[in-house]
């Protein structure tokens, strides 16, 4: 066995056959896994958004519980933490004390159950988020995000997990958390900053862009822009301005609801109602500060059974689909995310 157990012997000095997990379906070779991964934990995860998951109180026996409703068809330790010994083919594996990516080192292994304990306190008292405003869910559910991200509780499967977990969270207090709204690059980013400075704003502005429908919203009439330009926006940092910021960029697309701007840091949505009176082409050199609210897409459309499950299957399916390296954001590279500068990376029309 390899040096944790979890992972298959490395008999190949070629990449995507080494440190293989170990799992149920015999696969050998990483690519094939990561789609194997995301295929089944797609549709497990359209149960737990249609209310089929498992119950819970929102502590650590919840978050373990939808870990294995997620993985239990891939991995026998499905449900289990790294500071636990699962049995994984018939032998009982070395806990994970230290897990880092990209030099970023998650909480040790001896941490794991105090960690939890300490991130899933501001849910404890279930009246803390009855009744709450968008904001106010934002506020609690990005900083819960946030130190769950940071103990880092299984050897796989964790951005999923504590996604799903989330999302259940807020769907027990009538928030839909649409995180289909949000970028892997945004997700990355958010954590890196978070777990730097417990303190920073970005992961409560992320929930936020993911739970207010109008925000959501614009943020997926960026990512049409985006496509209408040839680019995937999955591959793109992409945020909604905040009320009183100034923006300032090149115009990437706009319609009724938004418009969509590349700055020194990414790509951010802005209100179509800000835009300045004059006519623009995309390509043009605009700065906006927002000022009006961003107008959300039908409630009745959003609220569709047919919706929730698009939203699901999109998210985890995406980039499996169009044959990028799943792998890497968890087995990583998943912290090594480092802003890019898009002025002048996207093309320009319409001049």
């Amino acid at each position: 066995m390899s040096e944790d157990g979890y992972s298959y012997p490395n008999t190949s000095n070629e990449g995507d056959q080494r440190d293989v997990l170990r799992n149920k379906l015999g696969i050998r070779t990483n690519s094939e896994l990561s789609v194997a991964e995301y295929r089944i934990t797609s549709a497990r995860r359209i149960d737990i958004e249609l209310g089929r998951g498992p119950d819970g109180q929102f502590d650590a026996a919840h978050l373990k519980a939808i870990h294995k409703h997620l993985f239990s068809e891939i991995y026998e330790w499905a449900g289990r933490t790294r500071n636990e010994r699962p049995i994984v083919d018939g032998q009982e594996v070395e806990v994970v004390a230290t897990m880092r990516k990209e030099g970023y080192a998650f909480l040790h292994g001896s941490r794991i159950e105090t960690g939890l304990a300490e991130a899933l306190g501001p849910i404890r008292n279930p009246d803390v988020l009855r009744g709450s405003s968008t904001e106010r869910f934002a506020e609690i559910a990005g900083r819960v995000l946030a130190e769950i991200n940071h103990v880092h509780p299984f050897r796989e499967g964790n951005g999923r997990t504590q996604e799903a977990f989330i999302a259940e969270l807020g769907r027990h207090y009538e928030h839909k958390v649409q995180f289909v709204a949000i970028t892997r690059q945004r997700m990355i980013a958010a954590s890196i900053e978070t777990s730097n400075n417990p303190k920073s704003p970005a992961m409560r502005h992320l929930i936020e862009d993911a739970t207010d429908p109008g925000r959501a919203a614009a943020l997926k009439s960026s990512f049409g822009h985006l496509r209408a330009l040839g680019h995937e926006p999955f591959d793109h940092y992409v945020r909604t301005g905040r009320h009183g910021e100034t923006v300032s960029g090149s115009l990437v697309g706009a319609d009724d609801r938004a418009a969509s701007l590349v700055t020194n840091s990414g790509i951010v949505a802005v209100p179509k109602a800000d835009l300045p009176a004059q006519t623009l082409a995309i390509g043009d050199d605009v700065t906006v500060t927002v000022r009006s609210s961003f107008q959300g897409a039908s409630a009745q459309r959003e609220a569709t059974t047919g919706a929730r499950q698009e939203t699901a299957a999109g998210y985890w399916t995406r980039t499996v689909e169009s044959g990028r390296a799943i792998q890497a954001s968890e087995r990583g590279t998943g912290q090594g995310h480092e802003v890019d500068r898009y002025k002048g990376q996207l093309p320009t029309a319409g001049r």
